[in-house]
């Protein structure tokens, strides 16, 4: 995925180069496809070959996911954890029973808060990111997509807007919505929001 973001940053980079404006049009691209041979344009074609062979590859490694993991897991109950990403995160947990409470599973997820305390003060210094790297990256963008769909989160990210602000406040909502994951799993019923 990182690849092809840097794929795409370089494409962009080199239709700059070739004059046009920051586009990755479809007409730009033909333009460029259609001029002579030089070097920019032949990284060109290298860089949209490659992005194609990764969007194939992303497919099929997205269609055995679906393949491994059962269509009637309850993780999809929970609204913004759609296909792909519930298909990471199973595959990422494994049996959630090995976390005994959710504080676990949370450190797990790399999204624990980090506190430091001596004498009277206490200090919040963020999250640990002691955890797996891949689960907490699945949590935010889940959560990024919980905030609209998912009214326990909604509720959460409105309540806690004035006191959180960008990516701190979307991690705190991937916390909840790893919280929420790990009782809908442990205690084996579809999400609720009413719980």
């Amino acid at each position: 995925m990182l690849l092809g973001v840097l794929l795409g940053l370089r494409l962009r980079r080199d239709l700059i180069l070739l004059g046009y404006k920051d586009s990755l049009s479809k007409r730009n691209l033909e333009e460029v496809l259609r001029g002579g041979d030089n070097v920019v344009l032949a990284e060109v074609r290298f860089l949209l070959e490659e992005l194609e062979r990764l969007e194939v590859r992303k497919r099929e490694i997205e269609e055995k996911l679906r393949e491994l993991v059962p269509k009637d897991s309850l993780i999809f109950t929970i609204p913004g954890i759609g296909k792909t990403l519930g298909c990471i995160i199973l595959a990422r947990v494994g049996d959630v029973r090995r976390f005994s409470d959710k504080r676990r599973f949370v450190a797990y997820c790399g999204l624990d808060p980090v506190v430091e305390s001596s004498g009277k003060s206490v200090v919040s210094k963020g999250i640990s990111k002691r955890g797996d790297a891949v689960l907490r990256r699945a949590f935010y963008l889940a959560a990024l997509t919980a905030i609209k769909v998912n009214p326990v989160i909604k509720r959460f990210y409105e309540e806690h807007k004035g006191k959180l602000k960008g990516k701190k406040l979307i991690t705190a909502c991937a916390r909840k919505l790893a919280v929420i994951t790990w009782a809908v799993l442990y205690y084996n019923k579809p999400f609720d929001a009413s719980e």
